[in-house]
């Protein structure tokens, strides 16, 4: 019998078994996720730089943005009540197309639906026709033998199919 250990590491794996991926020190700092995306982001950001190509890219980009922005406070600040009006007209318009978009893509989905339900109940028809010429089909075949047989006047009754059915199983010895 072996001694119960009061911190016994077999037995603390087997009741969490995910603990080595928990932190050991409670006292370290946690980073949660993030965190750790803006600090890569910000290493990856800082690492392309190296390149002069980036960097010149780079900076065009955020002159080229300096400007687009000075110009619309510029306006912003001429006529605020108009440009105000103006992007709340922008999107007024973008909502309705917006709207007309949704009900497009609506008529779309009823549309392709109700297809769908039609091309269904043509399949279940055409299988059942197929049912039906496999039948037909089946009586064809059997009056085609019966005319074949009466041609060859070897007409069979229920009763001589019974006993051609003894002929042809081999006597067993």
């Amino acid at each position: 019998m072996e001694p119960k250990l009061e911190h016994d590491p077999k037995v603390e794996q087997t009741e969490n078994p995910n603990r080595q991926f928990d932190q050991m020190n409670a006292g370290s700092p946690k980073i949660n996720v993030v965190t750790g995306m803006l600090l890569g982001a910000l290493v990856g950001g800082l690492l392309a730089l190296l390149s002069s190509s980036n960097r010149d890219h780079t900076k065009q980009s955020l002159s080229s943005a300096k400007s687009s922005v000075g110009g619309i406070v510029d306006e912003m600040k001429q006529d605020p009540a108009g440009k105000a009006s103006q992007v709340i007209e922008q999107v007024k318009t973008a909502s309705g197309k917006i709207q007309e978009v949704s009900t497009d893509v609506q008529n779309v989905y009823e549309k392709v639906v109700g297809e769908v339900d039609t091309v269904k109940e043509d399949v279940n028809k055409i299988v059942d026709t197929a049912q039906e010429a496999k039948s037909d089909l089946q009586d064809i075949g059997e009056k085609v033998v019966e005319a074949k047989d009466t041609a060859l006047g070897q007409e069979t009754t229920s009763n001589d199919s019974e006993s051609d059915e003894n002929k042809q199983t081999p006597p067993t010895t």
